[in-house]
């Protein structure tokens, strides 16, 4: 070999020595953020999210990721009216209507208790309302002698599987959002995602309902009752006394954000119903564009907020002071700091990831439910994982249709829900001690649950988007 041959031999070994270095060095500012935010909370992470991006632009000269603002703009819009509607009295309205159903048939709240769970929170939007129901399926199993762990393991499973059958969910309106050019529409999701997930929720029930052992042979709860740590079962009433009365607007108010959401789905299902206005090409083509239902959500849900305050005569700070205003902007910032983290990285080798993807897809289709699940579950945010996996999917070639059939997967973000708040919630709640955290994270009480209803959802929804897409 002569010494040029060399010489351009070594060059390229150094240039390919330095690509290599340079892509772990991205990789760790990647999963840094992660690692943080699983250990110090969400509001870490997206800071350490912003300072990996800062050094991603100025150290590896990567251009940064456009941030998701249409998904943003729906999350905050559907936030403003949930806390107006809270800030009334409607959210409380819905769970005591939902106690004393529950408490009319104890024998049935396995089922029962995850139904309502999976209603709230398609109506909703958010799985925050099941921390209201936490106390209240946990007083009326117990009362009926049933084993708390079989409702509380199931609620906390479904409140993250049924936000994919909400129209007013971040996870839905964001998905929506990347897809519906690729000729989507929320009214053929709903087709899909509503009876998946309510399907998923009553089998995953049903199982659950004969999960573990009977309280009476439980030695960890004879203990307890012996011990005088938890008191003996009483029957609870359909009617209780120590309620204080609610807001007088507190039902309208509900009623009103309902019917918010059943103009966002009758406007999905029928899209010449939406304004449509006529455009021109560079070519000199008119036609004609639907407005989008990215649009339409927003300002149905920010009408919807206006309507609630003047109707029930809110001021803003009553408002603001609403627990789902924090969460709201913390799902939001996420919005802004995670899919432009990854998206960073990801368009810097956008070619070799969709090769990858595309090869992946290629063997099965399902590796899009298994990608899903666990970038969920590494993210800890459905909207966030499906804002960065859905783009490379399609730029791949996988159809809209499989994607909206496996979209219960996004809720592998409770793959750790015995250490998340909710999961912390039922733990702490069950004073039988049959609900537990397990000593290794995946064998507690929610894995199960988790696992069967996500695979069920899959399932279902995969078979359904064959006759809707």
């Amino acid at each position: 070999m002569h010494a040029d041959e060399e010489e351009f031999c070594g060059s390229d070994e150094m240039g390919m020595g330095v690509d290599a270095l340079k892509l772990i060095f991205e990789i760790i500012l990647f999963l840094i953020p992660l690692v943080v935010g699983a250990k110090y909370g969400p509001m870490a992470l997206i800071g350490t999210a912003g300072l990996s991006v800062f050094i991603m632009a100025e150290v590896l000269r990567l251009q940064p990721a456009a941030p998701p603002f249409g998904a943003i703009f729906i999350v905050l819009a559907v936030i403003c009216a949930s806390a107006a509607m809270a800030a009334a009295g409607g959210m409380e309205f819905l769970i005591r209507l939902a106690g004393a159903a529950m408490a009319r048939h104890p024998r049935q709240i396995p089922v029962i208790g995850p139904l309502f769970v999976w209603l709230f929170t398609v109506l909703s939007g958010t799985g925050n309302i099941t921390f209201a129901l936490i106390p209240i399926m946990y007083e009326v199993s117990y009362s009926a002698k049933i084993r708390p762990e079989r409702i509380l393991a199931t609620a906390n499973a479904v409140c993250q599987l049924a936000l994919m059958a909400s129209p007013v969910a971040a996870v839905t309106v964001t998905f929506l959002a990347l897809t519906e050019k690729a000729d989507n529409s929320l009214g053929k999701m709903l087709l899909i995602t509503i009876p998946a997930s309510l399907i998923a929720t009553v089998v995953t029930s049903l199982f659950m309902a004969r999960w573990g052992k009977n309280l009476d042979d439980d030695p960890e709860y004879q203990r307890r009752l012996a011990a005088g740590e938890v008191e003996p079962p009483t029957p609870v009433s359909s009617g209780r006394t120590d309620q204080l009365p609610l807001p007088a607007r507190a039902a309208l108010s509900a009623y009103i954000f309902f019917g918010g959401v059943v103009v966002i789905v009758v406007l999905g299902f029928f899209s010449g119903l939406r304004p449509s206005f006529p455009t021109t090409t560079a070519a000199g083509v008119t036609g004609s564009t639907t407005v989008s239902m990215s649009y339409i959500i927003p300002m149905v849900m920010f009408a919807v907020a206006g309507i609630i305050m003047i109707v029930c005569r809110l001021k803003t700070a009553k408002v603001m002071d609403e627990p789902i205003i924090g969460t709201g902007l913390i799902a939001a910032l996420l919005l802004l700091a995670v899919p432009v983290l990854a998206g960073t990285v990801i368009d810097a080798h956008i070619e070799w990831v969709q090769s990858f993807v595309s090869s992946a897809l290629g063997v099965t289709v399902l590796l899009f439910a298994l990608i899903l699940f666990f970038l969920s579950a590494l993210i800890q945010s459905q909207v966030a994982a499906v804002n960065v996996l859905i783009p490379v999917a399609l730029s791949a070639g996988l159809a809209t249709g499989p994607m909206t059939g496996m979209l219960g997967a996004a809720s592998g973000n409770n793959l750790l829900a015995s250490i998340g708040g909710l999961g912390q919630s039922c733990i702490l709640t069950d004073k039988t001690g049959s609900t537990k955290q397990g000593s290794f994270l995946l064998n507690g009480s929610f894995f199960l649950p988790m696992l069967l209803s996500a695979v069920i959802a899959v399932a279902v929804g995969l078979v359904l988007q064959a006759f809707v897409y």
